[in-house]
């Protein structure tokens, strides 16, 4: 099956431990020390350095995350998350398995990871009903993805065709639902371009996607922004680490009310 991408999101069909990625997340047990599915399929194609270091980790609490090298996987890390076990979905369920996206992204991207694949955490063993796990997976990494534009590519790693319609469906749908996500990626990915262009880093762009993303009524303007602070950067002859002032932000969102 093709690859499904939107934006910085990619929906493919394999197996994760030959994703050439900067970290993979793992569908562990609280112990951290392997188990069946996903989680047995990881320590074994990463070796046993993997578990001698998980055991100096202390386990991992439910929709919590710990970090490891990858060891003999092509990724470079592994990130651990423990995903809640289905009971009848009136014990916090949903929040967890939201905290284990959200966390594992967190953690990925104070690693410097710009890459990550993603299981469907809790749908195995766990029991997670799949099209509720994947509309919050989907959910969770949309919101996350839009203010963080460090994060160059998630990727959704199914098993079977089945999942894989499940997940480009849901994307389609959460697209739609959700529209100012879709403008706010679309600033996340301007900001990231600038920055490659100009080799620089952004230290206020989750700031300014906050604030520009809520002004931005299409797609148009949001290209409109990224070519007006493009201009300004090339201008202003920025490098290394650079702070876009508040004066040129107001000067940018004035400038999109009159288109």
């Amino acid at each position: 099956m093709p690859e499904q991408t939107d934006d910085r999101i990619s929906i493919i069909t394999g197996d994760i431990t030959t994703q050439h990625v900067d970290a993979i997340v793992n569908a562990a047990n609280p112990m951290l020390l392997g188990g069946g599915g996903v989680d047995g399929a990881i320590h074994r194609a990463a070796g046993s350095a993997l578990r001698e270091e998980c055991r100096t980790l202390g386990g991992c609490r439910t929709g919590e995350a710990k970090i490891t090298k990858g060891y003999n996987l092509p990724a470079r890390f592994v990130i651990h998350t423990v995903g809640p076990v289905w009971r009848d979905g009136r014990r916090g369920e949903d929040d967890l398995l939201a905290a284990c996206y959200r966390n594992s992204l967190a953690l990925a991207e104070l690693s410097g990871v710009k890459t990550i694949a993603f299981p469907a955490i809790s749908t195995g063993a766990y029991g997670f009903p799949f099209e509720r796990a994947a509309r919050i997976a989907v959910r969770t990494v949309r919101k996350f993805i839009s203010a963080h534009p460090s994060m160059e590519r998630v990727v959704f790693l199914c098993h079977g065709e089945e999942a894989y319609r499940i997940y480009c469906e849901t994307l389609e749908k959460d697209r739609a639902d959700h529209p100012e996500t879709s403008l706010a990626e679309a600033i996340a990915a301007h900001l990231l371009m600038i920055e490659t262009s100009h080799n620089i880093r952004i230290r206020n762009r989750e700031e300014i996607v906050q604030r520009i993303a809520p002004a931005v009524k299409n797609s148009t303007q949001a290209l409109s922004f990224g070519i007006s602070l493009n201009t300004w950067v090339a201008v202003s002859g920025m490098t290394g680490d650079v702070t876009v002032p508040d004066r040129v932000l107001l000067q940018m969102l004035e400038q999109l009310k009159k288109t």
